[in-house]
């Protein structure tokens, strides 16, 4: 089945009312549906480990008013000696607004490689105005010049395309 068929059994699934808008156009979900306007997100660092208690920005974005983004894929890893995948003694954590994302808040592992990042099944949805962090926190690792590295990516897109009353064609 194709993408646009797919997507027109789903809306006949909807309220006779909601399925379709004026000019017999349909709503697509930009976070679903990547608008034809959407612009490819990447952001990826290296930081210094921080000392121990501490805790270190590696990527930082404040989204621009006019547009959303959606996070499809992240990484982070730790580049040197000193430290167990899992122990705890490093974390991360990828943050909205300062408030952890739901199941992001402690992570004890590598999740991927800024080189081989992971998918997020649903996306992490930023909207305007908003900032995403993603940091590391040093519980216990003595330093020896190591390095935490990060990747956020996704697309960003107009805001307009979360509207369905503008039938997705701001």
């Amino acid at each position: 089945m194709s993408s646009r068929g797919l997507f027109l059994s789903l809306n006949s699934q909807l309220p006779a009312q909601a399925q379709e808008l004026s000019g017999g156009q349909y709503w697509m979900d930009p976070t679903i549906w990547p608008p034809p306007e959407r612009e490819a997100f990447d952001a990826i660092n290296y930081v210094p480990l921080p000392a121990i208690g501490a805790t270190a920005t590696i990527v930082s974005v404040l989204m621009e008013p006019g547009y959303n983004l959606i996070i499809r894929a992240y990484a982070n890893n730790f580049v040197g000696g000193g430290w167990t995948e899992g122990s705890g003694s490093v974390t991360w954590q990828i943050a909205v607004d300062n408030a952890p994302v739901d199941g992001y808040d402690t992570i004890l592992a590598s999740l991927g490689s800024p080189a081989n990042p992971v998918y997020h099944p649903c996306g992490i949805r930023i909207q305007d105005g908003q900032t995403v962090v993603l940091s590391v926190t040093n519980v216990s690792v003595v330093l020896a010049g190591q390095l935490s590295g990060g990747r956020l990516m996704g697309y960003r897109y107009p805001t307009e395309y979360d509207d369905p009353s503008r039938g997705a064609n701001p």
